[in-house]
């Protein structure tokens, strides 16, 4: 079974509950000021719980959610009630062509697979089901920081107890990976990491085009030090 079929359920809630409703609310803040009002629904690829989506339609937006993991879309539902949410592999979304004005993909929901072609699939995927002239946000790590802060060993305690972190670059597929342990379970963590010249090649072969490159949510120009790569763009003809 593959790293993200196994992790995105309750032990990943519990590690990472400071990711929160207010860092979710000044988040669709940035995409609202960069973007404006939009008219047709907006897609949150790996949506997880939701709380992004209950912040955009707060906002003013259609929100619409799509995840793989059917435990944080059932806990979204439990504390947030009714949402717009498909359970789907990002590689092969389950929309019509053109269906979306808007899409935001944040949290380094990306590089998950270990085939290039793969990882090339969920951008075309993006690109596919958003209309012309479509606006995206697509919030990523930045990998010359991470390489440059790497903590190679971490605990952390939660609620089901101390987790042991241990972190590592793989130079052979270029992956950031994180193995977590919390008590007698363990669990892996594996991104691809992509720098913005290659993401600005898959994303203009696949017609998405890039405006702006952000460092962080208070709208810093990115730079090799930033501690994200946020990029703000559309869908071509």
């Amino acid at each position: 079974m593959a790293w993200y079929q196994e992790w995105f359920g309750e032990e990943y809630l519990e590690l990472y509950s400071y990711r929160d409703a207010d860092e979710a609310r000044d988040q669709v803040a940035f995409f609202r000021d960069q973007s404006g009002a939009l008219d047709g629904p907006v897609l949150d690829l790996a949506c997880g719980m939701g709380r992004h989506m209950l912040e955009l339609s707060i906002a003013g937006y259609h929100a619409v959610g799509c995840d793989l993991s059917y435990t944080l879309l059932r806990t979204g539902r439990e504390q947030h009630g009714p949402m717009a949410v498909a359970r789907a592999d990002m590689r092969h979304l389950p929309f019509s062509d053109s269906t979306f004005a808007g899409l935001v993909n944040f949290f380094t929901s990306f590089g998950y697979f270990s085939s290039e072609e793969e990882n090339f699939s969920v951008v075309t995927e993006m690109a596919r089901v958003l209309r012309p002239g479509a606006v995206f946000l697509f919030d990523y790590l930045n990998v010359h920081r991470e390489l440059e802060k790497l903590v190679e060993k971490e605990t952390r305690t939660t609620p089901m107890g101390e987790s042991q972190i241990e972190r590592w670059f793989d130079r052979s597929d270029r992956s950031f990976n994180k193995r977590i342990t919390i008590g007698q379970k363990r669990y892996l963590e594996r991104v691809r990491g992509y720098d913005l010249d290659e993401i600005s090649a898959m994303f203009n072969a696949c017609n998405l085009s890039i405006r702006a490159a952000f460092g962080d949510f208070q709208g810093s120009a990115f730079e090799r030090t930033s501690p994200r790569l946020i990029l703000l763009g559309s869908r071509t003809a």
